[in-house]
């Protein structure tokens, strides 16, 4: 777990799945943002124990991949906490197929997956519990009640600090959840971030709104970008010195990948 306790959030990440816990979204209750794998969960849920959070807490994510979902149910069964999921997820729970990168596009974020140490553990069980809930490489499923769905411009029901934007692109469902306040965009997957730098995500679904909502969210004045996959990005220049979706890493190639030591963060 890692600390910015200066914008109230706690980082539970493992491998390159991050779950972060907001100590108060600005009502007096804790908010769970993409408990994804189940040792995300268990961990998310020790600080919520230590937070005395019991019912009140809000749980979200900013999409329904399994590997920012599966976690949800577990947390729910726990705290009783109401789900909270993104206002296109409704379409799927409604029969409407759900829309995933294909492993072509996954291709694309390799120099992600090899920014931090590799741990197995955590891969595991992003892979086994990919058909349990949410979706990816299984259809959409999702078996605990749904309180209700996040929609753009309005506030996270139980965090009012915290603005919904719907950021479609790397899936239909995609959405940021901006802190005005601190200046803190939580991006999900939509912005990722490689050696030290945030990158609008290559593995999407819809290229014209990938365009649309980078031209939106560059206008934010972000200080503290935490994204799904990859480390957080903090300073006056987040914006200004990410990549785009169209960019890659600069000196990266399949080769890179495999040179002795690259799996650790540089």
């Amino acid at each position: 777990m890692t600390d910015l306790r200066d914008i109230g959030v706690r980082i539970h990440s493992r491998y390159i799945f991050n779950c972060y816990v907001i100590e108060d979204g600005g009502a007096g209750a804790a908010c769970v943002v993409d408990a994804g794998i189940p040792l995300n969960a268990t961990s998310a849920l020790e600080t919520l124990r230590e937070l005395g959070a019991g019912a009140d807490v809000v749980l979200t994510a900013t999409h329904a991949h399994s590997d920012h979902v599966a976690g949800l149910p577990a947390l729910h069964a726990a705290t009783g906490g109401g789900i909270w999921l993104p206002a296109k997820v409704e379409d799927y729970v409604r029969g409407q197929p759900a829309r995933s990168p294909g492993p072509r596009a996954m291709l694309q974020i390799i120099p992600v997956l090899f920014d931090q140490p590799m741990d197995w553990a955590a891969l595991g069980e992003a892979l086994s519990t990919a058909k349990d809930a949410g979706f990816g490489l299984s259809p959409f499923v999702f078996e605990p009640p749904i309180k209700g769905y996040l929609r753009d411009s309005h506030t996270v029901p139980g965090a009012p600090d915290w603005e919904v934007l719907e950021t479609p692109g790397h899936t239909d469902c995609s959405t940021c959840l901006w802190n005005k306040k601190t200046r803190t965009l939580l991006s999900g997957d939509t912005i990722l971030s490689v050696n030290g730098r945030a990158w609008f995500n290559p593995e999407y679904v819809d290229g014209v709104a990938s365009a649309r909502t980078e031209a939106l969210l560059r206008q934010l004045p972000v200080e503290h970008l935490l994204p799904g996959h990859g480390r957080p990005v903090s300073g006056a220049r987040v914006m200004a010195e990410a990549l785009s979706h169209l960019e890659r890493p600069r000196g990266w190639s399949p080769l890179t990948c495999f040179r002795p030591g690259r799996s650790r963060a540089r």
